[in-house]
């Protein structure tokens, strides 16, 4: 746990190759696995809208999240960023719950351990920032920090750690959008 942010929610990890990643990880019995492809969004990276073409899975072990990500194509992003700098992937970011991001750096940049946002991620119906990538700064490679807005997806959350809790290892890849649109609307799944 970190002694300034508390406890992480979840990791991830971007790969050049979504479905040899996934393999990877379900070859130690892990899920089941949660998979969204993502087309037509946008974020803004160092300061600039860019749109943005994903393939996502969330799944947990135990209470442990985990996030693959594996960007389509060449692009503007955190996540094309990191895989310029680590061609085979890995360990991208941990994320965090910050009720307040511009309290949240400031904090951060008071106990010596300044970050810069890399990219946000707006909710398109408010324009509110729902969501940070921020890197320390000085740092070669890093690996970034991500800070959320509480409440927001906590109850699909919720419902992909209560499905890998009961899970008997069939139907290892899911489809998220149904999950999630459940829990959005506080139904059952």
């Amino acid at each position: 746990m970190s002694r300034i942010l508390g406890p992480a929610i979840h990791q991830a990890y971007v790969y050049p190759d979504f479905d040899a990643a996934l393999k990877r990880f379900q070859a130690g019995g892990i899920g089941p696995f949660f998979v969204m492809e993502s087309a037509g969004n946008a974020g803004i990276y160092r300061g600039e809208e860019h749109p943005l073409s994903m393939s996502v899975a969330f799944f947990y072990s135990g209470d442990s999240c985990f996030e693959l990500i594996s960007p389509h194509g060449e692009q503007q992003s955190a996540y094309g960023e990191f895989l310029d700098r680590n061609p085979m992937g890995g360990l991208h970011h941990i994320a965090y719950v910050s009720e307040d991001f511009d309290q949240t750096l400031a904090t951060m940049e008071a106990e010596g351990k300044p970050l810069q946002i890399v990219q946000e991620f707006r909710n398109p119906a408010t324009g509110e920032t729902i969501e940070i990538y921020c890197e320390p700064v000085g740092v070669d490679n890093p690996i970034l920090f991500q800070f959320v807005r509480p409440g927001m997806f906590d109850s699909w959350f919720d419902a992909m750690h209560a499905a890998a809790a009961d899970w008997d290892g069939t139907d290892p890849i899911r489809d998220a959008r149904p999950l999630l649109a459940a829990a959005m609307a506080g139904k059952p799944a």
